[in-house]
């Protein structure tokens, strides 16, 4: 298969062996999983509601495959930043693209084509079967799909109330519309590698349509559904246009001279805009798709350097949100946005991440003296409370899952969590010129250094020697924790035993009794015990540069290379995953996922910089 990046008039092309995917994503969150058939159930059409509940986003499934009928195999795929094409053996090819501002789908095909309509609307967690009721209503210039989704005594323990109801509105050129309404059985090979079950499902038939053009609009109304499908089919070119112009608009150029490293750089930049949604007064950036359509406390924080270099007011919004999501315990919470329950669970270092963030943007970027009151007083705030219910024995301590190793009950004092608390010391005594800040900083870093350095490395915890990557997390958020020479003496000893061949960095020790060489998929046994983390890799690759680029170049360059390879040739084209196995490079977890982007960006940045 041919595979094309195109930004505007650079190119670059390579034949790959296996399939690949493709995402797109608008302003308001909706987002659309382009894979090769059968493949996992988070594929296809998914909308956003930011104003049916106002403490929550509501996400949907809408479509689970436009499925082209005719000859199937694909011989090319195209990612053109603003839409996504497929070429067919049949010298058919079919373009996507989700104009901003809209719930809408558009498609677009080289010549007359005929489709399968395949429907499942459900919240995207949702594996309920029962009580799915598709009305199909078939007009001259349109159809009309009406979803009502109700509770099933037998399924819920309920009585049937109606849950919701959504319409689908199609629009195409050819009013050629075929009702089939017909449930069948899917089996979803994706999910079943990956252990996520269910993997098979009964999905809905609703039409078959022939078409050029096609717009698939998505409302709580019928009216405006298929007002919106009008206006975009209307528009359709116009709008394809604008969607191009604003894309390009979103993504800042780079020098860099090598057109592979280049064409990553800029789709990681875009991918991170595929990643942050406006939708109503909800606003945020998705930890990851197709499915972290959340808005994760740490991964916002660590991702929001690039965040405020795309777009600064949303960065700005961020901070504040955050800060005043802050528990009074000084925790912030994982998430916001998705209900009650899950702002009940806490993020042990989130508010470090964030307080490393907007000191870095501070000391580049002249912020509005309101905002800089506002974060002042709200760092102040949470750190007066994480002193005094966070702190045990002098160390700042976490309690079962609240590190980024959230599959491992990494409770007590844990290494990274120490760094992010001397980094948040170190910013507020910057920041208010108060000396019980550097004080606090100066006894924590005494503790650590006591407590955390033995044999020449940095322990996990002040009684846990296991080597895992969260020394380099240390590294980067307080360097001063330790002298150069200390540092260099620690890599030294600690790369042999998380490096891997591929260019990635082990989440623990490879000789240790609890790695795990192969991703275990949901079944999170090998999250944090062997898989390879590449927001941790390209985190590593720019600790090691900062300390000593000539002497670690080889791993800086392998590292560097690897995450290039994945962005451009594997898992959903033009993103980075979450995680690779550790015994070869794989693109595994999420498929676009916006820490891995961020810290791949970061990484290019700084070296670009130190280049000029």
């Amino acid at each position: 298969m041919n595979l094309t990046h195109q930004y505007k008039n650079k190119k670059i092309q390579k034949e790959i062996s296996e399939n690949a995917d493709l995402l797109l994503g608008n302003d308001l969150g909706n987002y659309f999983y382009l894979t090769n058939g059968d493949e996992t159930r988070y594929q296809g059409f998914f909308y956003v509601d930011g104003k049916k509940d106002k403490n929550k986003l509501a996400v949907y499934k809408i479509i689970d495959q436009i499925n082209i009928l005719g000859d199937s195999k694909i011989t090319g795929i195209k990612n053109s930043f603003f839409e996504v094409e497929r070429k067919y053996k049949n010298n058919l090819s079919e373009k996507y693209f989700i104009p901003d501002g809209y719930n809408s789908l558009c498609l677009k095909t080289s010549k007359k084509a005929k489709a399968e309509i395949i429907l499942d609307m459900r919240y995207p967690y949702d594996s309920r079967q029962m009580g799915r009721i598709y009305d199909i209503k078939i007009e001259r210039e349109h159809a009309l799909i009406k979803f009502t989704k109700r509770r099933n005594l037998a399924e819920d323990g309920l009585d049937d109330k109606k849950e919701f109801i959504l319409y689908l509105a199609i629009k195409t050129d050819r009013y050629d519309y075929q009702k089939i309404g017909e449930f069948f059985s899917k089996h979803y090979r994706k999910d079943k590698d990956r252990n996520s079950h269910p993997c098979d499902r009964f999905v809905f038939k609703a039409l078959e349509i022939e078409f050029k053009n096609a717009v698939f609009s998505v409302a709580g109304s019928p009216q405006k559904a298929i007002e919106e499908a009008e206006c975009v089919f209307n528009n359709f070119d116009e709008l394809r246009e604008k969607t191009k112009s604003g894309t390009y608009k979103k993504i800042k150029p780079t020098n860099i001279s090598d057109d592979e490293i280049k064409m990553a750089y800029l789709c990681a930049e875009n991918s991170i805009n595929t990643l942050l949604v406006e939708n109503n007064n909800k606003k945020g950036a998705y930890a990851g798709l197709p499915w972290f359509f959340q808005f994760w406390h740490r991964d916002e924080a660590i991702s929001l350097l690039q965040i405020y270099k795309l777009d600064r007011n949303l960065a700005q919004e961020i901070i504040l949100a955050q800060l005043k999501t802050n528990s009074d315990n000084g925790q912030a919470p994982k998430q916001r946005f998705f209900g009650a329950e899950q702002m009940k669970l806490q993020s042990a270092d989130a508010l470090s991440w964030l307080a490393e963030r907007t000191f870095k943007i501070s000391r580049n970027h002249k912020l509005p003296k309101d905002f800089k009151m506002d974060i002042t007083k709200g760092f102040e705030k949470a750190i007066s409370n994480l002193v005094q219910t966070r702190t045990v024995d002098d160390l700042a301590d976490s309690k079962k899952n609240e590190t980024w190793m959230d599959s491992l009950d990494r409770n007590g004092a844990r290494i990274e969590i120490q760094a992010g608390r001397l980094r948040m010391y170190n910013f507020l005594y910057k920041l208010t010129k108060n000396d019980q800040y550097q004080i606090l900083e100066k006894e924590l870093k005494t503790e650590v250094r006591e407590k955390f350095y033995k044999d020449g490395i940095l322990f996990d915890g002040p009684d846990d020697r296991t080597i895992r990557s969260n020394i380099f997390l240390a590294a980067y958020l307080y360097s001063e924790l330790l002298n150069k020479e200390k540092w260099e003496l620690c890599f030294d000893k600690i790369l042999p035993k998380l490096y891997l061949e591929w260019g990635g960095l082990s989440s623990i020790d490879i000789t240790s009794s609890e790695f795990i060489p192969k991703d275990t998929g949901e079944n999170n046994a090998s999250y944090h015990n062997g898989n390879s983390w590449y927001w941790i890799n390209n985190l590593a690759a720019l600790v090691l540069y900062r300390l000593n680029p000539h002497k670690y170049s080889e791993y800086i360059n392998s590292i560097m290379e690897a995450s290039t390879n994945e962005i451009l040739y594997n898992g959903i084209i033009g993103h980075h995953s979450e995680v690779s196995s550790a015994e070869k490079q794989t693109s595994a977890g999420c498929g676009a996922q916006l820490w891995s982007s961020a810290m791949y960006l970061e990484v290019l940045d700084e070296m670009m910089e130190n280049k000029l």
